[in-house]
């Protein structure tokens, strides 16, 4: 559910809302209760680079999701379970198609135009994808690192930030089997108001022809294609019209492609076994979803092994594997919203209901008009299917030993594959066949690839206290990293009417076909020092040498060093023994600097490639030859290199009910890759050179309260709070970079990163309405001339109902298409809201998300525009198009009188249907953006758990059932389907592009967890 406000500007209403579902109520605080916090909340550890560290002794910036806090969340990934849940980690998904993907960046990202994705460490080896990988029930803990304190050490490859993931293992003690299962019903959670009415859309649809001169195509159509020569064609046209489609039906699409109910279901077992010696843990997961959509599911199998042993006193080995197995039908995404929103709602004399929704039109239609270009979506998505397959492999072994009393020394290895393949295949219902039957035919493709990676990681410890006060820690250790990638495709064209599609390609064309092969390694060294006296004064030193393949003898290595200081102010003694330990009894400050790099780049641009091409000799193809490719190589290509600074607070009130940590935070990146076009004289394109630095600088804030604990009843509260702005500090001399998303057809806008600008920064015209008949005097022969100070357009002469641009020249007075801001896509603001409440054996979560003030360029209500016959349009639009057509005449009208007539509220109207405006509406425009602000009501779940007392009758130890309801409600001002898009790649410097996105559901889950 979707709820709709008409304020443009959500910032003043979200703060206050914010404030007040965060539920920090002091006034509610239960006087009895004033135990303090146990020690093993205090004594909560955190996973850190090779390594791990008390909560209290932490000295960078580091966020933390429990397991207990993914199991409130029954999603079908990690991914899903963590948005919304720590300060800083923006996850905003591409759709609500099954197995879309996701666009994942921690503080900004580091990165204009190569990789910002964060840097994946599962058990102390990466893994890419993870989050989208790993089961969440086989998470024990997920430790985001931001600060350079806890990102250096992992060098090159820091600067987009660390998210580590800790798997579960077996405990020591008594076997327990946990399973749990949900099923989730997904319904269609918003409609976009499309024109619904058949007489309406018939009577748009002739005014569109009748000004393009396509009257008689109309008539095919809609009106028995009685020809336009008839007695009373046009005069009679409108009273036809009422007559014939007054009361006829009209397809809604939507309801049709979209108004079913999807279905998930999951199944999750895990068993834990162990005692004092040896743990294991493996567990088994299945993940089906069906999406609204035909043909549109993915299903998800898993399964992971741990185990531990300490085989003799001081030598511990570990040993822990993982299988995926992944199958996304429909390709992950789906493009064809626009599709299904612009179908014809009714045949007219030509098509029954049924007929066009069952058959493919898109030939009958395009053939009339070739502007026309949507496909029937119910046909295709049965004429055209894709699917792909992936399978991931993953083990991971490790030896460790204590020796001479304070030294450890450990070594581990990781092996990780990974396989999958792609296909798609088009049959003769499909639109390829029909557009193109002779040259494309029936068509497929199919496309393999596989990828592996190991590493090799030493490291040597060193733990000691000194004089009882003085603790030491020393990490040093040496890795190895090496990866290895290969794939093959194809693209088949002319299969046979009767053939056995993919699984028989003899007698198909190969129409391209493709090999790829690349690989990369990277040899480190690095070393840490954490130093903790008295628990007061705290200090972490980190350094690493990385050296990278994917970088060019100049410049492969890199070192990459960082320092972080902590004062536990409240462990001192002016502080234990004054008065404010009463109410402030925690105090931490914390500042940390670091240097951090990013080689998310790809293997070989420091050098120039060779590719195959075909020279033909006395005019006869097929003579093999290799030529350079389009992108010269750079020898001197450097690491993205991120300076960072951290200060930071860590707060504990009222004996700890009350938890706040605050970060303030500037990262520097300098030396950005972008690609530089180099003289057409040189004979190549584009060269990639370290020619961009920018900054992201911003605050973020957790709290962390108990406002309720009294008796059995307990009310806590969890929130988080970023805010994130970046800034172009430099671009290789020139003002701005312009990077442009879309097409006229899907909606096109041009992004700038400019010099003193942040990134987001849309560009294109800003609309002012239209023309109206106030703004034209009209001589006594027709003749329609501006009034002076009206808005010249950039070329021709308006008429009324033409669409008005601001003027953008130096006198003010005309519009010539120059580009100025109209947007920008990035957030003020994101975070996360939960509020958990429990009584006896009932809990309650509820769970909102929020983002404030970043715009969305809404590419899917430009496509929507009129551009072509037979196509439907917003209600928005065809209710208050501009009338041109006069209906007692059935022809255009240009007297101003008459049009003021057929327009009363002109003022308010938008533009007519005029081949001026088709052209006018492929412009960028203001018009298309929104704010984006939202308010969501991610999930509501209640619980409950049944008596433990009950339970011990039947050998179950624990037993909750819960029902859920994911994506409940959605305050937003925002008219497309959900204002969380990302449609576009590279979301640092083209976010707010929303172009065609499924649409997200409603989800109703029911759901059991049982422990024996």
């Amino acid at each position: 559910m979707s709820l709709k406000i008409t304020n443009k500007n959500l910032k003043p209403l979200i703060a206050p809302l914010f404030l007040l579902a965060s539920g920090f109520v002091f006034g509610q605080t239960t006087i009895k209760d004033t135990a303090k916090v146990g020690t093993k909340e205090i004594e909560e550890v955190v996973v850190i680079g090779y390594g791990k560290v008390k909560k209290s002794d932490l000295t960078g910036a580091v966020a933390s999701v429990s397991a207990k806090d993914l199991a409130a969340t029954p999603a079908m990934n990690a991914l899903q379970a963590l948005q919304g849940r720590a300060a800083g980690l923006n996850i905003v998904t591409a759709g609500g198609a099954p197995g879309a993907g996701a666009n994942v960046t921690i503080r900004g990202g580091a990165s204009i135009t190569q990789g910002t994705e964060p840097l994946y460490i599962v058990d102390g080896f990466q893994l890419d994808n993870a989050l989208n990988v790993i089961n969440p029930n086989d998470i024990e803990s997920i430790d985001v690192l931001k600060g350079a304190s806890a990102t250096a050490i992992y060098g090159a490859r820091g600067s987009n930030g660390i998210i580590v993931i800790k798997t579960k293992t077996g405990k020591k003690g008594r076997t327990t089997i946990n399973y749990n299962s949900f099923m989730a019903f997904d319904m269609l959670s918003k409609k976009l108001d499309m024109v619904s009415n058949a007489e309406q859309y018939v009577k748009y649809q002739y005014e569109l022809a009748q000004l393009g001169g396509n009257a008689t195509k109309w008539s095919n159509i809609f009106d028995n294609s009685l020809g336009t020569d008839s007695p009373g064609f046009y005069t009679g046209v409108f009273n036809r019209i009422s007559n014939r489609y007054g009361s006829a039906s009209a397809v809604d699409w939507q309801d049709r492609m979209l108004g079913g109910t999807g279905t998930t279901q999951n199944q999750n077992i895990n068993v834990s076994v162990g005692n004092e010696k040896t743990q294991a843990f493996i567990s088994y997961n299945y993940n089906k979803q069906d999406g609204l959509l035909q043909n549109y599911s993915e299903t998800r199998n898993s399964l992971r092994a741990n185990i531990n042993s300490e085989v003799y006193k001081g030598i511990r080995v570990d040993f822990s594997s993982m299988f995926n197995s992944n199958s996304t039908n429909g390709g992950g995404a789906y493009s064809g919203m626009k599709k299904i929103l612009l179908q014809p709602i009714t045949g007219g004399t030509r098509f029954t209901d049924d007929q066009l929704f069952n058959t493919q039109t898109f030939g009958d239609f395009s053939g009339l008009d070739s502007s026309f270009d949507t496909e029937n979506p119910y046909v295709e998505t049965q004429a055209s299917t894709s699917n792909k397959r992936s399978r991931a492999f993953m083990a991971n072994a490790g030896i460790e030993f204590d020796f001479l009393k304070n030294f450890t020394f450990r070594t581990a290895g990781s092996y990780s594959w990974n396989n999958s393949k792609s296909t798609s295949f088009s049959d003769q219902n499909s639109r390829a066949y029909l557009t193109d039957p002779v040259n494309t035919g029936i068509n497929g493709s199919i496309a393999n690839a596989e990828s592996f990676r190991y590493q090799i990681t030493n490291t040597l410890t060193y733990n000691k206290t000194f004089a009882e006060k003085h603790k030491v820690a020393v990490l040093i250790g040496q890795e190895a990293v090496y990866q290895e990638s290969e794939g093959n495709s194809m693209r088949l064209t002319k299969f046979p009417i009767f053939n056995y599609g993919l699984d028989d390609i003899t007698n198909a064309t190969v129409a391209d076909k493709d090999v790829s092969h690349s690989s990369n390694s990277m040899s480190s060294y690095f070393g840490r020092i954490n130093y903790n006296y008295d628990d007061r004064y705290l200090l972490t030193a980190t350094i690493r040498t990385d050296g990278s393949s994917k970088f060019g003898p100049n410049n492969r290595w890199g070192t990459f060093p960082s320092v972080a200081g902590a004062w536990r102010v409240s462990q001192e003694n002016f502080w234990k023994n004054g008065k404010v330990n009463n109410i402030v009894n925690d105090l931490k400050l914390r500042l940390e600097y670091g240097i951090t790099g990013n080689n998310d780049i790809g293997n070989s641009l420091y050098t120039t490639n060779l590719v195959l091409t075909d020279y033909p000799i006395n005019n006869t193809p097929g003579n093999p030859a290799f030529t350079t490719s389009n992108t010269v190589g750079n020898p001197d290509l450097k690491w993205e290199q991120m300076k960072a600074l951290n200060i930071g607070m860590d707060l504990g009130l009222f004996n700890n009910r009350l938890k706040l940590a605050s970060e303030f935070y500037r990262n520097d990146v300098n030396g950005m890759l972008l690609p530089v076009v180099l003289p057409v004289s040189t004979g190549y394109g584009i060269q990639y050179q370290n020619i961009a630095n920018m900054r992201n600088q911003g605050l973020e804030f957790t709290v962390n309260s108990i406002n309720v604990k009294s008796g059995a009843f307990r009310w806590s509260t969890d929130a988080n709070i970023g805010f994130n702005k970046s800034k172009v500090l430099y671009l290789d001399g020139k003002d701005f970079r312009p990077f442009s998303v879309g097409s006229n057809r899907s909606g096109v806008v041009t992004y700038y990163a400019k010099v003193g600008e942040q990134l987001g920064d849309m560009y294109g015209y800003v609309y002012e309405g239209i023309y109206t008949t106030d703004d034209f005097t009209q001589a006594s022969n027709g003749t329609l001339t501006l009034k002076p100070g009206v808005v010249k357009p950039a070329t021709g002469t308006p008429k009324p109902g033409d669409m008005k641009f601001a003027a953008d020249n130096a006198a003010g007075d005309q519009f010539t298409r120059k580009l100025v801001k109209i947007g920008n896509g990035t957030p003020d603001f994101i975070g996360g809201i939960s509020n958990n409440f429990s009584y006896k054996g009932f809990d309650l979560a509820v769970f909102m998300k929020f983002s404030v003030g970043g715009d969305i360029y809404n590419a899917t209500k430009q496509s929507l525009s009129p551009y072509g016959m037979f196509q439907n349009v917003p209600s928005e639009f065809g209710n208050n198009y501009y009338h041109l057509i006069d209906p007692n005449t059935g022809q255009a009208t240009t007297n101003l009188v008459r049009l003021k007539e057929l327009n009363p509220n002109e003022d308010s109207s938008l533009w007519s249907l005029s081949n001026t405006n088709t052209a006018n509406i492929t412009y960028p425009s203001s018009y298309y953006v929104e704010d984006g602000s939202y308010l969501r009501i991610a999930q509501v779940t209640l619980g409950y758990s049944f008596n433990k007392e009950f339970l011990q009758h039947i050998s179950v130890t624990n037993a909750r059932i819960y029902v859920t309801v994911n994506n409940l409600a959605t305050i937003t001002g925002y008219s497309g389907y959900d204002p969380e898009v990302s449609a576009a790649s590279g979301v640092a410097v083209t976010p707010g592009y929303d172009t065609s996105s499924f649409p997200r559901s409603i989800s109703y889950v029911l759901g059991i967890n049982l422990t024996f």
